[in-house]
């Protein structure tokens, strides 16, 4: 088989994409979402490969804009077949009917961050006595 100009440029590509793979860090997300629960959130992904990941930040917003870190979740490894990730945030005893956003950084193995693009929100049911509870503490503090 003779080899044209076009094979030779794309088997080069393919051969500098190989080696530099390693390179890479991150993961393919294929769905992330967030539940609402009885005075919690279950915080769930599903990843169908991760690259050089240290694991998942969480991080939750009570208006869209400033996030805190709530939770660090290790990653598996995953590689050609998916995984569910889940979080459950039970620090939702605030008034009923608030918001909560959440997101994910994905934090890879050198220490560096990358940011998950998709914010999901979700509005917990709140007990009375939970949200009664609630208002006391912050009644002391």
């Amino acid at each position: 088989m003779r080899s044209t100009p076009l094979h030779k440029q794309f088997t080069t590509l393919l051969l500098v994409l190989s080696l530099s793979a390693p390179l890479w860090a991150g993961a393919v997300i294929a769905d992330f979402r967030a539940d609402a629960g009885l005075n919690r959130v279950e915080v769930k992904w599903v990843v169908t490969a991760e690259s050089g990941l240290k694991g998942y930040r969480v991080l939750r917003s009570l208006d869209g804009v400033q996030y805190q870190k709530i939770a660090f979740v290790a990653a598996v490894g995953v590689s050609g077949r998916e995984h569910t990730y889940q979080f459950v945030d039970n620090s939702v005893f605030k008034s009923a009917g608030r918001i909560f956003y959440y997101k994910l950084e994905l934090i890879n193995e050198d220490g560096s961050v990358s940011e998950f693009e998709k914010v999901v929100s979700v509005s917990p049911q709140i007990s009375s006595t939970r949200h009664t509870w609630g208002s006391l503490k912050a009644m002391f503090r």
